[in-house]
């Protein structure tokens, strides 16, 4: 019993210890409340509120975006993790963990700004610690302020997050391209920002028609990275494009070696078998993968033309609506959908669902 008050103090100072290291560790985006002028938080749209909005909308924007694996990041609203305060000196510990990371060079994530009215127009402005700056946007109202702040955190602080975010959200292919041409040429050191840009780029020049340029561009990677899984994949992409599809097939098949733990360059494959009228084996390769939820929704489009050329065209309906559902602005699911419908021979179902796919416009009009 005499040891214990000359522990007390060692196992104290130790709990302190632990809990500065943690802090020291800590590795999230810490959202200060937000600026919010008078008429907006007398509707309730208090400067707490939009921190809190905006965390929600970061971590959502980091749990929805598709890509390859990364690290993660959390995020919470300033305060809301527990502080301490050092016992005699008065001094919080997150205070002195934010003097060790300044002496040691460790960048701090802290997000403050505000918002502003003018006229009809809501505009967010957000700054990061030693950043400055980072995002000036403006919406009609608060919810879609808020999304739009969301990716310019992102765009700082994870920048590969966000150029995936680019890849399926700019409202153009050119205004996307031009980003993440931009976002390349300053990537400097960071490597995986690099190759993550060139990938996105070489993907969006396969979806224009631009083969020859995206093939270039994923053997210049693999010369780079020979492993890369997803180089081998977008090289595969540009093969079938330019109908080498032997080779398309075997740059799907290493991928898959690359990545043996996904199931995306089934996808890649099921399309090479059904170019080749291979759809039983188009089928057999992707309808476990579907079932698990284990590939996007062109994995289900895949499978839902197998099914279609199996003449299995009411099987169709579920999974086609599902890769609607799961990317609206995928032309190819709207079109298997409304390519089913037609077969099923019930074009005025059809006609919504195909009107900007100006290659089933014929049949419908046949019907």
């Amino acid at each position: 019993m005499a040891l214990l008050p000359r522990l007390l103090p060692l196992v104290g100072g130790l709990i302190l210890l632990l809990i500065l290291v943690d802090e020291l560790q800590r590795d999230g985006i810490e959202v200060q409340p937000i600026s919010v002028p008078a008429r907006l938080v007398e509707a309730g749209l208090t400067p707490d509120v939009v921190a809190l909005r905006l965390t929600d909308a970061i971590m959502h924007l980091q749990d929805s975006v598709g890509g390859e694996p990364r690290r993660r990041t959390g995020a919470d609203v300033g305060g809301a993790h527990p502080d301490f305060t050092v016992p005699l000196t008065g001094l919080s510990l997150r205070s002195v963990a934010s003097t060790l990371r300044g002496m040691l060079g460790i960048q701090e994530r802290r997000v403050s700004g505000e918002v502003t009215v003018d006229g009809e127009t809501l505009r967010l402005r957000l700054r990061l610690s030693g950043q400055g700056v980072i995002a000036d946007v403006a919406a009609s109202n608060p919810d879609a302020l808020i999304r739009a702040g969301a990716p310019q955190v992102w765009r700082v602080v994870q920048p590969v997050l966000y150029a995936w975010w680019l890849s399926t959200e700019a409202p153009s292919e050119a205004e996307m391209r031009e980003t993440l041409t931009d976002m390349m040429h300053s990537a400097g050191s960071d490597r995986m920002l690099m190759r993550t840009t060139q990938l996105l780029l070489g993907r969006s020049l396969t979806r224009m028609g631009e083969a020859e340029a995206a093939l270039a561009i994923s053997e210049a990677q693999l010369r780079e990275f020979p492993d890369y899984g997803p180089a081998h994949h977008a090289r595969g992409r540009a093969l079938r494009e330019l109908g080498r599809l032997d080779e398309a097939m075997a740059a799907f098949e290493a991928s898959q070696r690359a990545l043996p733990h996904v199931a995306f360059p089934r996808v890649g494959q099921a399309q090479v078998l059904r170019d080749r009228g291979q759809n039983q084996a188009a089928y057999d390769l992707l309808v476990q993968p579907v079932r698990d939820n284990a590939v996007d929704a062109q994995g289900k489009v895949e499978l839902a033309y197998a099914l279609i050329a199996l003449g299995r065209a009411r099987e169709v309906l579920p999974l086609a609506r599902r890769a609607v559902a799961e990317d609206a602005k995928n032309p190819s699911a709207h079109a298997v959908l409304g390519q089913a419908l037609l077969v099923l021979r019930q074009p005025e179902a059809a006609r919504p669902v195909i009107a900007a796919v100006p290659r089933l416009r014929e049949r419908l009009a046949a019907l």
